[in-house]
């Protein structure tokens, strides 16, 4: 006695899968759209770098150009040496000068050899409303007088404290003041400052 079983099943056997041709359209499509997708971006950014290119190229061309026209106005080399022998000679010169002073001065007395220096620092410490009209400087050491005219009184006291500040100045005592109303119609006083009496020899 024989009996025959039967091992095939349906689920073993090789499924075929098939599509319409409308999934089959769909996909093709898809594909294509991609692929013109992907062509417009890759064509952007050729356009991109070729622009990018072209003007690369044109400021090159400008400035190849814009050295040619440098190099065809440069001015020709000038000769430097009759401007070098004009230097030394004022060079030679400041030298003589620098020395014909130093012998000057070496005769001459301290005060006298700071006299430019004097004058600019009592001009210096002036107070705005306070100017100066004379000066007179007596044989050396021997006196100074300053007269000028004030809108106030009290500017007087102001520029000789100020006068106390300066170097040269400093140690200068003024033996007379003086401050009265102008005989003019012009308004303030007017002043004169002396280092010796009116009656000092």
């Amino acid at each position: 006695m024989s009996q025959q079983v039967n091992l095939y099943q349906p689920i073993f056997r090789k499924q075929k899968i098939i599509f319409s041709a409308r999934t089959i359209a769909f996909i093709t499509a898809g594909l294509l759209l991609l692929l013109v997708i992907w062509g417009l971006v890759v064509g952007q950014r050729i356009n991109q770098l070729e622009d990018e290119y072209q003007r690369q190229v044109a400021a090159e061309q400008r400035a190849v150009e814009q050295l040619t026209e440098l190099q065809r106005n440069r001015p020709p080399p000038t000769d430097t040496s009759a401007l070098e022998a004009d230097i030394e000679a004022l060079r030679q010169r400041a030298q003589q000068l620098r020395a014909s002073v130093s012998s000057v001065q070496q005769h001459r007395p301290l005060s006298q050899t700071q006299l430019p220096e004097r004058m600019e620092a009592l001009a210096r410490q002036v107070p705005r409303g306070l100017w100066l009209t004379r000066l007179t400087m007596t044989e050396p050491d021997r006196g100074l007088t300053i007269e000028g005219r004030a809108l106030s009184s009290s500017l007087v006291p102001d520029y000789i404290d100020g006068l106390s500040s300066e170097p040269l100045i400093i140690g200068t005592g003024f033996k007379q003041v003086h401050v009265h109303e102008t005989s003019d119609e012009k308004p303030g006083v007017s002043f004169v400052l002396r280092t010796q009496s009116e009656d000092s020899p």
